[in-house]
């Protein structure tokens, strides 16, 4: 009986091993294969698309497309995404007017300080041409209106009107 444990333990373990090896060999494969059949991420997760960039000297924003509901039981506001970085080079406090559409004129003035982590972030944008909603100290209100640090950039979400 004794044998038998050992046996049974030693091949355990060996299958295990055999099973993570075998994850990290084929799991590039894997990843090819769901690439290649064109599923794309949500844009409502990542802001959308990267439309253009906007040059700041020591810092840039990022203007994204606009990301609308795309079914029929999807309640979320439509908003345009706007990211700053890199975050380093962000000033303490930063107020920027931004073209949202392209069309050389600044569509929404943008405010929020950049305190040191863990500390919240707080936005108001004023809307300076309609279509955007304007926040007054807005945090993280919902998946459409927001303001949040990552690594390497803040990124403000701004709904638009209906």
């Amino acid at each position: 009986m004794k044998k038998l444990t050992t046996l049974l333990g030693y091949s355990g373990a060996a299958l295990s091993l055999a099973t993570i090896a075998g994850a990290m060999v084929l799991l590039p494969a894997f990843t090819r294969g769901v690439a290649a059949t064109g599923v794309k991420i949500d844009p409502a997760r990542v802001g959308g698309e990267l439309v253009r960039t906007l040059p700041r000297g020591a810092y840039h924003i990022d203007v994204y497309q606009v990301v609308r509901p795309q079914g029929l039981l999807d309640q979320r506001e439509p908003f345009v995404q706007l990211a700053w970085g890199p975050l380093p080079a962000l000033p303490q406090r930063v107020e920027d007017e931004v073209d949202v559409d392209g069309d050389g004129l600044a569509d929404v003035r943008v405010r929020f300080e950049v305190p040191p982590p863990p500390a919240r972030l707080r936005v108001d944008v004023v809307a300076l041409r309609p279509g955007l909603r304007a926040m007054s100290q807005v945090g993280i209100e919902s998946v459409c209106a927001l303001i949040a640090r990552l690594p390497d950039k803040v990124i403000v979400r701004i709904p638009l009107e209906p």
